[in-house]
């Protein structure tokens, strides 16, 4: 049982596990059915002891033998890009615990090649095998247990997923829905009331014949249903049978529960018009088969598309299709994913199965000796003891990472990134954090307060522009990685890390009470600042932005959040400045690149000659690192006073002038994890403050001729637009 003989493949249910050996060429073997150790068949077992039986289920279905690969779908809500279930109603009830799947498998079965996918994607994959060419795209629902859809875009073979890994939990939408003339509400098996399944799966549908039952007992006695199940027929065998009978009560318990599915298909087709095909399959829909068809037929020419509905009323009955027996089958699905995987090499299905085995592979960002970028595959490492392995859901690129593309800075990191929002994929044993378990969505603090060896994207630890990341004990140990209550939406994400250099600056320099803010630079951390300064220094601040380029000032006057006042740093006097700024004091933040950090300090010093001024250089420097302005000062030194966030207060050096004025001057060279959980909680509270910032979004793949041309030039219009912040989502398929 290897890639050249047959796989072994499981089928993971909440009601069974079903297993085979399967292979191409020779098909389906005997299949092996076995009860799920579920919360509804073992009531009083805790849900670490379900997991615990149904890890070793699922291990002594796999037979020993020379390179063991199984295939497996499983039925969970589960992050598609890494394996890590999160939580199934039918096995485990409202328990949301993750479960990274693929790394306690192999734990049991190390000699065993895994490969993991939701149990719908399974079904997808074998249902869309046999399909006929020129779909565009398929969306397959199982009614069962539970239920689920995907969809997949036959073009491309993508099945996309959200930011969690996830797409089409559709179980889990609320609804609503009538019996017998009047609502009803019902819980779902997750515990909350009013979900789709809770109507509309196999213990749904059950429950609402209860419901039924009590709400009309003198219908029910009657029926062809009631009389059947009173002359002890199971639920199911009796609704069959009294559909087939054309039992009006039986016709109208079905109606009730397809009706949130109906709301579901028509949903879906009103925003994706490119859905070709729906199908459905699970035991509920495909052993009612012609009867469950008919019902959402009902619902749908009855309430149809808008105008659609009438000018073509077959248009989306027409693309229904509810499954034979054995058409979306999850055991033949869980093997074509396996293989699939093989084939690229990554043993896993894309975005699917643990990356950290030996052999697995992933794409990274990566300079070559002459600096220039190439998406190449990596080897995927394992994390070891006290380590993590992230998967990079959104990374920035920032100005420094641009000027190490072009050679003014000589970090050695191959990988570049350090702004950025990854999910956790696998722990090292060690990890003793216990919000950093597998799923766990986290920020990075690039910068060690205390071990220089580690600085994320720029030396030594390769960053975050790669499907995988590795982050060293060193940086767990210290608290680097941290865990997010709440997660930015969207993109935003890529705006932690700058948002988060910003606050710490404002921390430091609102102590002074400045009337006024001065900003030099129009990056991201410059936009930052003045889209900050009356939330973080007072309603009463001024602020004044000197942008380093023409196109930086247009860009900023069309903006819907810009400075009181704008100037253009071309031909920009000591004069002009200076009456800008006023005599009010004053707080200076230069977020440069390193060659404009000194012109600036010097022109902002000579501008606001006799006014109390407190400056913060967040840019880098060059060398020689001193000013005439300042005589004596390494402002080297007195930027790496502060890192990371210590000391603090932060060191604030009190310096003299050459014109003899008193001026106070600091820097850091990075955060505190504080200043992180900050930022991220003020973009989740101000989304549309900060959204514009984030004007260019790409894959991988679609970053590498981006940086390679901001590399060579030093203009930053992309595709025709200005680029303030570049945001890079390395899970995207490329």
């Amino acid at each position: 049982m290897s890639a050249e003989g047959p796989i072994a493949v499981l089928d993971v249910g909440g009601t069974h596990v079903r297993h085979a050996l399967w292979s191409p060429r020779e098909g389906l073997g005997e299949v092996v059915d076995t009860p799920s150790p579920s919360l509804l068949r073992h009531p009083g077992a805790s849900v670490e002891e379900l997991k615990a039986r149904l890890l070793t289920l699922i291990c002594d279905a796999v037979p020993a033998g020379p390179s063991p690969v199984a295939g497996v779908s499983f039925g969970a809500a589960l992050d598609q890009r890494t394996g890590t279930v999160y939580g199934s109603a039918p096995l485990f009830g409202s328990d949301t615990a993750t479960l990274d799947l693929p790394a306690a498998l192999r734990e049991r079965r190390p000699e065993v090649e895994w490969h993991v996918v939701n149990d719908v994607t399974a079904a997808l994959l074998h249902f869309v095998s046999s399909r006929r060419a020129g779909l565009r795209k398929v969306l397959l629902m199982t009614i069962s247990s539970g239920i689920a859809c995907r969809t997949v875009d036959l073009r491309t073979g993508t099945i996309a997923t959200d930011v969690c890994g996830l797409q089409g939990e559709v179980g889990h939408l609320p609804a609503v829905a009538e019996l017998a003339g009047h609502p009803i509400e019902l819980t779902c098996d997750c515990g909350t009331v009013g979900h789709v399944a809770a109507y509309a799966s196999g213990p749904g549908l059950r429950r609402m014949a209860d419901a039924l039952r009590e709400r009309a007992a003198d219908r029910w006695a009657v029926s062809g249903l009631g009389r059947r199940m009173a002359e002890g027929s199971g639920f199911e065998t009796a609704l069959a049978a009294a559909l087939d009978a054309e039992d009006p009560l039986a016709a109208e318990l079905l109606d009730a529960a397809t009706a949130p599915v109906a709301d579901v298909l028509r949903t879906a087709v009103c925003l994706d018009p490119e859905l070709d095909e729906l199908g459905l399959t699970g035991g509920v829909a495909t052993g009612l088969g012609r009867h469950y068809e008919a019902s959402l037929h009902r619902h749908l020419r009855r309430q149809g598309l808008y105008l659609t509905g009438e000018r073509a009323p077959d248009w989306l009955t027409g693309r229904i299709t509810v499954c034979a027996p054995g058409e979306a089958n999850g055991l033949i699905g869980a093997g074509i994913a396996a293989l699939r995987a093989r084939a690229r090499g990554d043993g896993a299905p894309r975005g699917a199965g643990a990356p950290a085995a030996p052999g697995r592979r992933h794409h990274a960002i990566v300079r070559d000796a002459s600096g220039l970028l190439h998406l190449s595959p990596r080897p995927t490492p394992r994390p070891g003891p006290g380590e993590l392995l992230v998967a990079p859901v959104v990374a920035g690129v920032c100005g420094t990472d641009l000027q190490m593309l072009r050679g003014v800075r000589n970090d050695a990191a191959r990988v570049l990134g350090h702004e950025g929002v990854a999910r956790i994929v696998a722990a090292g044993p060690g990890v003793r954090d216990p919000r950093l378990v597998p799923g766990a969505q986290v920020v990075v603090n690039p910068t060690h307060p205390t071990d220089p060896s580690f600085l994320l994207g720029h030396d030594t630890t390769d960053g975050l522009l790669q499907e995988r990341t590795l982050i060293p004990a060193t940086a767990v140990d210290g608290g680097l990685v941290l865990s997010l209550p709440d997660v930015p939406p969207g993109v935003l994400g890529a705006l932690i890390e700058p948002l988060a250099v910003v606050r710490y600056a404002s921390l430091a320099l609102a102590e002074h009470r400045p009337r006024t803010l001065l900003v030099f630079g129009d990056g991201t951390v410059g936009h930052l600042a003045v889209r900050t300064a009356r939330r973080w220094y007072g309603p009463e601040v001024r602020t004044v932005h000197v942008h380093h380029t023409e196109d930086g000032l247009e860009w900023s006057a069309r903006a819907r959040h810009s400075a009181d006042v704008r100037l253009g740093r071309a031909g920009l006097s000591v004069r002009r400045l200076a009456e800008a700024i006023g005599d009010d004091p004053l707080a200076v933040l230069v977020a440069t690149p390193a060659p404009a950090t000194l012109p600036c300090l010097e022109l902002a010093l000579d501008a606001a000659e006799g006014v109390d001024t407190v400056v913060d250089l967040v840019g880098g420097l060059t060398r020689p690192p001193t000013s005439t302005r300042l005589p004596g000062v390494d402002l080297a030194a007195l930027r790496a006073a502060n890192r990371a966030g210590r000391p603090q207060p932060p060191h604030i050096g009190r310096l003299g002038t050459a014109s003899g004025d008193k001026v106070r001057v600091l820097g850091h060279r990075g955060v505190a994890g504080e200043h992180l959980l900050e930022a991220a909680a003020e973009l989740c509270r101000e989304p549309d403050r900060y959204r514009d910032l984030v004007t260019h979004v790409v894959s991988l793949a679609g970053a590498v001729p981006v940086l390679n041309r901001l590399a060579d030039t030093r203009d930053r219009i992309v595709s025709g637009r200005r680029l303030v912040k570049l945001a890079v989502r390395p899970q995207e398929p490329s």
